[in-house]
């Protein structure tokens, strides 16, 4: 999951990262070699979360291959204290198993700032069937989750909401190419704006690997951003058919 910016701190009103877990995923390019690909354990992405350049926390993901299944882990926790006392607090965890370039189960857990949500979804023919909130909704079966790691987000028109199980309509403006610093020195990252009822900046370097993203949190205006201080997946070209994996710029 990562944050797509709306949770209520109870003492001042800070507003951060509904999840980033609006996941981290989308539609876009070549997605389907990602459940062909041989990714292999232990590759992930770590990113280090800054509120107004001041760490509060981190994002976790990680990829396992499992025979046709590529199982992605997501874990962000974020904190935010004044002295003694905990202004913000958030927490999510989620799961994400994809087969055949398809999202066929997710489960997610949430604690926003004391506020519990859970989302489960799995693949029923051609649909995608979630429940969140207690309520369930059948999606379409190529859904993909906010959880941005995914290359084919750079083409979506709605996501998945992994806090709450909503669809949510955004539109990608991809936009300039720049250096990023890495933890192996620097990339050529090109952002891409997702605006609509999700507003975040996400930059990808050309194989389709997600280098860093940025937002402003609601209620407050202050700045997120997410800089990655471990990034060890391998990922396939991003229109490639075959298996073949390259691994991200660096």
């Amino acid at each position: 999951m990562a944050p797509i910016c709306a949770a209520k701190a109870k003492r001042t009103g800070f507003k951060a990262l509904k999840t980033l877990a609006i996941g981290l995923t989308a539609v876009g390019v070549g997605y389907g070699s990602y459940a062909a690909a041989s990714l292999g354990s232990a590759e992930g992405i770590a990113f280090e979360v800054l509120r107004n350049g001041s760490p509060i926390g981190s994002h976790t993901i990680s990829f396992e291959q499992q025979d046709d299944q590529l199982i992605v882990d997501i874990e962000i926790g974020l904190e935010v204290k004044l002295a003694f006392f905990t202004l913000f607090d958030y927490q999510h965890r989620n799961r994400e198993v994809w087969e055949n370039g398809r999202l066929v189960s997710i489960d997610t857990q949430t604690d926003n700032n004391g506020e519990l949500h859970q989302v489960r979804g799995r693949a029923m023919g051609d649909g995608f069937l979630v429940t969140g909130k207690g309520e369930q909704i059948l999606l379409p079966g190529d859904v993909i989750p906010t959880s941005y790691w995914n290359p084919a987000t750079r083409g979506a028109e709605t996501l998945l909401n992994t806090q709450n199980g909503e669809l949510i309509d955004v539109k990608v403006t991809p936009k300039y190419t720049q250096t990023v610093e890495m933890p192996w020195g620097e990339s050529r990252g090109q952002l891409h704006r997702i605006s609509g009822d999700l507003e975040v900046d996400l930059w990808y370097d050309p194989a389709g690997c997600l280098l860093k993203m940025s937002f402003k949190a609601p209620g407050d205006g202050s700045t997120i951003d997410y800089r990655a201080d471990q990034h060890t997946a391998e990922r396939p070209e991003p229109l490639a058919a075959s298996e073949q994996t390259v691994r991200c710029e660096g």
